[in-house]
């Protein structure tokens, strides 16, 4: 991490210094050129000046030989003692006299840019490579026209290579420079990085930290960067995060507790019928050992058929199911089964709610028996009191209210009431409104 911090920084401070030292080097390499060629010039124009000021003899000026006359070559000797070179040229290229070399050995110098200046106006200036010595050199030439001669040119170099030690100097010194401020930024961003990284894995750190539960804040250093504020907003999100977390697993042990002590079984498979959650009711309900382990599909757990299609029903899009099915073979359970749709996000699934209603229906089964028996057992003696009251309309010696009749009829009309209300009772279930079937007693 440090390394990989310090490349990086140091290759950047190296990449800007670089960006900044080229257009630097360029534009002072042209700068410092310009500036000691015009000062060359000035030097060189200085130097022709005095030279016009006191010109060769016109004697010595003849243009019928290569030789140089003994006073024109004291004078060349006089003026390159300035440590310029002096070369004399006739109007027509002709090279009379030079203080570096052989003037019968030079080419004619009439093609010349500054000869055919001076000789147009007066003076001229160029910069070039000596085919004669093989130096670059700064050219200034002037002409002299004597009264009595044909007009001649002087022409005063120097050499380039001065003007070349200089640039390669300040090049030289320019650079040594960038190395030592490379280093010094180099050693800079090293101590920088180090305290960048520190403190970045100490960041790191603490996010690892959270990412496995340890909620505890990170101290942050009173830098007032943009680190610290990255520190302050973490133990933020950090306590948040803890809050939250706290109230989730507090709702989650709660629903765990509440679902795991109800009596009914209930359990929640996803839109794939793999149970995502199971209590104890329901593993019981079912007769198995465990409750079921998430993941494991339906078809493995339940065998009820009632059950499991009640449960494609609702994946298939139905709100609500509800459905009755039965366990055990010689012990038979019977429960009231409840499936209703779920959804979460972008998952979606069903709750199976199993509520046992053995005893309701043995109660039920209970009251049917009961309301048969008294059917039954009520009905021959009510018969027969109709019988009989009817034959006592047609006799007149059979009558009902003699002494012999009356409290037989008495007590066969309450026992009718008495039936008649119970039957009713036994077909109502509790706090239901009177049904509409009712027992089927003849009238008294």
């Amino acid at each position: 991490m440090r390394l990989n911090l310090f490349w990086k920084l140091g290759f950047a401070f190296f990449a800007l210094l670089i960006a900044v030292l080229l257009p630097v080097d360029y534009y002072a390499e042209r700068t410092l050129r310009s500036d000691y060629e015009r000062a060359g010039f000035d030097q060189l124009s200085a130097i022709a000046r005095i030279a016009l000021a006191t010109p060769p003899p016109a004697s010595s000026l003849s243009t019928t030989s290569h030789t140089a006359s003994p006073a024109l070559a004291e004078w060349v000797t006089r003026m390159a003692a300035s440590g310029v070179r002096v070369t004399v040229i006739t109007a027509d290229g002709l090279v009379l006299a030079d203080s570096q070399s052989d003037p019968q050995t030079m080419e004619n110098h009439a093609g010349r840019p500054e000869i055919r200046d001076a000789l147009a106006k007066g003076d001229g200036l160029s910069v070039r490579h000596s085919v004669t010595i093989n130096r670059d050199l700064l050219y200034y030439a002037a002409r002299f026209s004597a009264p009595s001669a044909p007009p001649v040119v002087l022409r005063f170099a120097m050499p380039l290579g001065t003007v070349d030690n200089e640039v390669w100097a300040f090049r030289r010194r320019l650079w040594l420079s960038s190395l030592v401020m490379l280093l010094v930024t180099g050693m800079v961003s090293l101590v920088i990085s180090r305290s960048f990284s520190s403190r970045v894995e100490r960041l790191q750190s603490f996010s690892r930290r959270v990412a496995e539960g340890d909620f505890r804040p990170i101290d942050a250093d009173r830098s007032g960067d943009a680190l610290e504020v990255l520190a302050v907003s973490l133990n933020d999100t950090a306590a948040r995060l803890d809050g939250a977390i706290r109230t989730l697993t507090e709702e989650r042990n709660l629903s765990s507790a509440i679902l795991g002590s109800m009596v009914e079984g209930v359990a929640v498979v996803n839109s794939g019928e793999r149970l995502l959650f199971a209590n104890q009711g329901f593993a019981e309900i079912l007769e198995l050992d465990n409750p079921p382990q998430s993941g494991r599909s339906l078809v493995e757990v339940v065998r009820q058929t009632e059950l499991l299609e009640a449960v494609r029903a609702v994946l298939k899009g139905e709100p609500r199911v509800e459905a009755e099915i039965v366990t055990g073979t010689l012990r038979q359970r019977f429960f009231a089964v409840t499936v209703a749709s779920v959804s979460a996000m972008e998952t979606s699934g069903a709750v199976i709610v199993l509520h046992d209603i053995t005893d309701l229906r043995k109660l039920e089964r209970v009251r049917r028996d009961f309301v048969a028996n008294v059917s039954h057992e009520f009905k021959t003696p009510l018969t027969s009191f109709s019988s009989i009251r009817g034959a006592s309309r047609g006799s007149p010696t059979i009558s009902l209210n003699s002494p012999r009749w009356m409290p037989i009829v008495l007590t066969w009309s309450w026992t009718a009431s008495a039936s008649r209300n119970l039957c009713k009772a036994a077909w109502r279930p509790h706090n239901a409104p009177p049904p509409k079937k009712t027992c089927a007693f003849p009238p008294i």
